[in-house]
């Protein structure tokens, strides 16, 4: 995972040390919550896991 911390607004209710998907740049301005506020990020999902060529990689 990336070593780096970006600020975004949370829009799914995210619990601390949960994994997250984020939405960066415009993007991040077409929720209901940001639509129309100057956001620069956005968490838009709360990751429950993750599979790679069949096999599960993270599983929450």
């Amino acid at each position: 995972l990336l070593s780096r911390y970006t600020v975004a607004v949370d829009a799914v209710g995210a619990g601390v040390g949960e994994l997250v998907l984020t939405a960066a740049g415009s993007s991040a301005r077409q929720t209901d919550v940001t639509k129309n506020k100057p956001v620069d990020a956005v968490i838009m999902a709360i990751v429950d896991s993750i599979e790679v060529h069949g096999e599960i990689q993270f599983q929450k």
